[in-house]
């Protein structure tokens, strides 16, 4: 039995080695610098107003409007729309593809125009923004309406110090850029650090592959 055990103990660790061994090691991707970081400039510029329509103060609900409010969601506030220059809810969803990926654009979508819920089909959370159509001709797009109760994740105001993306890391096909940032929370107090973003070549360029917000975490004492 001892003889067989350790037998059986040669063939596994052979094994292992084997399949270890026949792994091709992943190469990080070649890049020009400057061309990415000229991207990287370009796409969290961008990303900046879908931070706010998405976790910040967002898009202001209307709530004088209550002949067509539903509920807790009312239509969009005009000047806030115009504001940030949409329209619709489909204005969004391209903005936010032209910025990122199309996982990561597919995650922040999913999250914020439907409702999420958990594994028994309970609501989570309420979807924050949904497009209202017309009664009798829903082919047309009527106003977007704001869930009203909702609470900002991002309430502090984040300064982008686009002179210092830098490219810190590749990871396969991942670039990982760093940029400074202020960070002012609502009572004045002021953060400065660096957050690190990363960035996907899809058929269509560059593309973020992970947030681009700031919190500010410093605690007052």
């Amino acid at each position: 039995m001892k003889i067989k055990a350790f037998l059986l103990t040669i063939v596994v660790i052979f094994s292992v080695f084997n399949m270890n061994s026949c792994k091709e090691e992943v190469k990080d991707r070649e890049y020009n610098e400057a061309e990415v970081i000229a991207a990287a400039k370009d796409l969290i510029k961008k990303s900046e107003k879908l931070n706010v329509i998405y976790y910040g103060h967002g898009i202001k609900a209307d709530i004088n409007d209550v002949d067509n409010a539903s509920g807790y969601y009312y239509p969009a506030d005009v000047l806030s729309l115009s504001e940030l220059g949409i329209q619709k809810v489909e204005d969004i969803k391209a903005l936010t593809r032209e910025c990122y990926t199309k996982a990561q654009s597919e995650y922040m979508i999913n999250n914020t125009f439907a409702p999420v819920r958990d594994s028994d089909g309970e609501i989570i959370h309420f979807s924050r923004y949904y497009q209202e159509y017309d009664t009798f001709d829903r082919n047309e797009e009527k106003c977007i309406m704001v869930y009203s109760k909702y609470e900002p994740f991002l309430v502090d105001t984040v300064e982008y110090f686009y002179d210092t993306v830098r490219v810190v890391d590749v990871e396969g096909e991942v670039i990982i850029v760093e940029i400074n940032v202020k960070v002012t929370s609502e009572d004045g107090n002021v953060q400065e650090k660096s957050i690190k973003v990363n960035l996907l070549e899809e058929e269509n360029g560059f593309r973020l592959d992970s947030p681009t917000y700031a919190r500010n975490t410093q605690i007052q004492e």
